[in-house]
């Protein structure tokens, strides 16, 4: 049984903090894994913060922002992962592909199995990206994505299945009663322009719900717009930067709703903040859009098409709530075959 090594090539460093969703996802492969694989997680220093020594192959470098400097960093630790990976299966998270395709073109020899996970067709879009992509193509053994669209956009063997495979119980959890909550609706997370934060927060800015924005903002614009917003109400609770994990759950699930109100990139990739949300058996409102088809056709929460016409009253009925949540664990049952897929197809 060869080692499969879930790598992170960017090991993306911020102010000390490892943002983005790549140790969740590499302690769900973690899990996934246990007692089928012999599992290491490849990464840079950063990775201390989650794993132990003997879990880890350890890459030379963490990489901040988006500089030249960056990008060799990147190259620096591909080429360490298929040196240290020889005879491995690497399954290589979502950072920076379209700069990792270059260091698999420049570096992998075709010594182990490469697979990558692919959250977006944006890496495919235009010609240069393609081109980048089709260098590194051949060397490469298969795609994990969420959609049948990312996969046929590859080219190559691919297998969908979500950005998180629920492993744990599968029945409901003794978790906050709805009476015990504290927000009705809740923003958590990283806050994008393209997650349209400030519109929900207008929206509902001086109503009777609580509702509470709790994240780091991907601007300073979009920062001063939600302070200037939840200044003139009392019913926003507003948590500008960042969140630690600890928090971010605490957060969650202490809310009744998480709002998801994508559009752009958002709207068509996967979002490892939804199955977050879903497995903390908290429903989705969202806007209607593809990387939230599955909240209706699950009926784990409500999609909108204008978020002014929702009825927010009747979300807040603790009736609809609790068929919500059942909706959610028989929802979860489904994962055992999608963590089966998963392990066949990397087989």
């Amino acid at each position: 049984m060869n080692t499969l090594v879930i790598a992170d090539v960017r090991s993306h460093y911020n102010k000390g903090i490892c943002t983005g969703h790549y140790l969740p996802v590499a302690a769900n492969y973690q899990e996934i894994f246990n007692g089928v694989r012999n599992v290491k997680i490849a990464g840079g220093p950063i990775y201390k913060s989650r794993f132990k020594d003997d879990e880890m192959m350890w890459l030379p470098w963490d990489v901040e922002g988006f500089t030249l400097k960056s990008k060799l960093h990147i190259f620096a630790n591909c080429r360490s992962l298929f040196r240290k990976a020889v005879g491995c299966t690497i399954v290589l998270q979502h950072a920076s592909l379209i700069t990792a395709c270059i260091g698999i073109a420049l570096f992998y020899k075709r010594k182990s199995r490469l697979f990558l996970i692919n959250y977006a067709t944006e890496n495919f879009d235009k010609p240069i990206k393609r081109f980048i992509f089709n260098l590194a193509k051949r060397k490469i053994d298969g795609i994990i994505c969420p959609t049948d669209g990312i996969g046929r956009a590859s080219g190559l063997p691919y297998v969908v299945v979500p950005d998180y495979i629920f492993i744990g119980e599968t029945e409901r959890q003794s978790q906050i009663s709805y009476s015990d909550k504290k927000y009705d609706f809740c923003m958590v997370g990283r806050i994008a322009c393209e997650k349209n934060v400030a519109e929900v927060a207008r929206v509902l800015a001086g109503t009777k719900y609580h509702v509470l924005i709790a994240g780091n903002p991907e601007s300073k614009y979009l920062g001063e717009e939600l302070k200037e917003i939840s200044s003139k109400c009392t019913n926003i609770e507003l948590h500008l930067g960042y969140i630690s994990d600890e928090e971010y759950f605490h957060n969650l699930l202490f809310s009744r709703y998480a709002i998801l109100n994508y559009t752009g990139a958002y709207s068509e990739r996967s979002s490892g903040v939804v199955f977050d949300t879903i497995f903390n058996e908290v429903p989705v409102i969202g806007h209607r859009c593809k990387s939230l088809k599955f909240i209706a056709e699950n009926n784990v929460g409500c999609l909108y098409d204008k978020l002014q016409d929702l009825d927010f009253d009747d979300m807040l009925n603790e009736k609809s709530h609790r068929l919500y949540v059942e909706n959610i664990c028989r929802y979860r049952k489904e994962f055992a075959a999608y963590r089966q897929k998963l392990i066949d197809f990397l087989q």
